[in-house]
């Protein structure tokens, strides 16, 4: 069977973003419970807009780019909630990543990492095939 018919057999509704949940042991100390988020995997308008808003002078802002990373790939909670953002006494979501205490910088790191993953920008999202 051609790739092109496999590729025609699969089911569309069952292409969905990938989503993964994890906790933030940190912060389930502070909270007393765990605290848990979910991510969810980006799609190519939003990591064009990501990019996009990101670039200043025509380089790229990395704190920029990995705040509105996570931005729009952290579906719960959203990060957009205006009592999280008073609680923490930020302005908007990127201050709150970038200017606050809310996520240590290794936090943040982390969290871009996962949702890049997500998105498939990873090791394993291709494999090469040898001799075929």
């Amino acid at each position: 069977m051609s790739t092109l018919d496999l590729l025609l057999k699969i089911d569309q509704s069952k292409m969905v973003r990938p989503t993964k949940k994890v906790e933030i042991p940190r912060l389930s100390k502070e909270a007393g419970d765990k605290v848990i988020f979910t991510l969810q995997a980006l799609t190519h308008d939003e990591q064009e807009e990501i990019s996009d808003i990101s670039a200043g002078d025509g380089e790229i802002d990395q704190g920029a780019l990995r705040a509105h990373t996570i931005i729009k790939g952290l579906v719960d909670p959203s990060l957009k909630s205006t009592e999280l953002l008073k609680h923490f006494g930020a302005a908007t979501p990127k201050d709150l990543l970038l200017k606050t205490n809310f996520l240590l910088t290794g936090e943040v790191a982390i969290l871009y990492n996962e949702i890049s993953e997500l998105s498939g920008f990873s090791a394993d999202a291709v494999t090469e095939l040898k001799n075929e």
